[in-house]
């Protein structure tokens, strides 16, 4: 009823891709999945809750100089719990330089800090689910 990895997996990789000035990136796959969740029935009234973290691993192409770059990264949500979804932040880590200048690997980290908005569409479909169990 809860879900499990498979079930997160299929949701966060719904979210598709993003294009952005310099490229287009894409949720990968989800590489880590842990926390908690409930449901319990209290006086014929169902109450559902729970607390996880992801880390979501990101690909994509950037303009880096002339040359498009294929680069990898990862998104890591610390905690995040039912009901506090408006909280919900990210960490964005690149999985190798690439040789990129600091520039370059800011500019394709902020790139990616702009999975939030879906990742916290999806996150509330989830929940609105576990509403209505």
């Amino acid at each position: 009823m809860l879900p499990d990895f498979l079930e997160w997996q299929e949701l966060l990789i719904s979210v598709g891709s993003l294009e952005y000035s310099g490229g287009r990136a894409e949720v990968a796959e989800v590489t880590r999945c842990s926390g908690d969740a409930f449901l319990v029935t209290v006086r014929n009234k169902k109450r559902v809750g729970y607390t996880y973290e992801l880390t979501i691993k990101v690909k994509g192409e950037w303009l880096v100089g002339d040359e498009k770059k294929v680069i990898k990264g990862h998104i890591d949500i610390p905690e995040f719990s039912f009901g506090e979804l408006d909280d919900l932040q990210i960490e964005v880590s690149l999985s190798e330089d690439k040789d990129l200048g600091q520039q370059d690997e800011h500019r394709i980290k902020q790139d990616m800090k702009q999975f939030l908005r879906p990742l916290r569409e999806k996150l509330l479909q989830f929940e609105q689910e576990l509403r209505e169990l």
